[in-house]
């Protein structure tokens, strides 16, 4: 792919209208597929159209998924027709799940076939893993 001929540079905490952005990206409009635009409405910036980052994103809050299709999805190492997808059921109230701060597999309730209970230990242990 060809470099953009468009450059821009911003000064930090310059107000940037939408109209602005789309006339100022006018080569990434015309090689993206489906036209994106970038619009504001108070604090919020809205793309509508694909936004694909090829390196990394970070956000110093949370990152907010809306719409009929909330997932989280990976591709893997080869771009084929296998991906994962990682995704929530309709929440009926704020919900929290939280990931250990360790290193290993987590499993899913299809990989618990022989819990046994210690309940001396209030230990619950799949012996198929053990």
């Amino acid at each position: 792919m060809a470099a953009l001929a468009v450059t821009n540079a911003f000064v930090a905490g310059t107000n940037i209208v939408a109209s602005q952005m789309n006339a100022n990206f006018t080569d990434v409009v015309s090689w993206a597929t489906g036209a994106p635009t970038i619009s504001t409405s108070g604090q919020t910036t809205t793309v509508s159209g694909k936004l694909i980052v090829t390196e990394e994103i970070w956000s110093s809050d949370d990152i907010f998924l809306n719409g009929a299709q909330q997932r989280i999805v990976w591709e893997g190492s080869s771009a084929d027709a296998n991906e994962t997808y990682l995704g929530v059921i309709n929440p009926t109230a704020a919900r929290t799940i939280s990931l250990p701060d360790a290193t290993g597999t987590v499993a899913l309730t299809s990989d618990i076939t022989s819990p046994t209970w210690n309940s001396a230990d209030n230990i619950l242990t799949n012996s198929v893993f053990n």
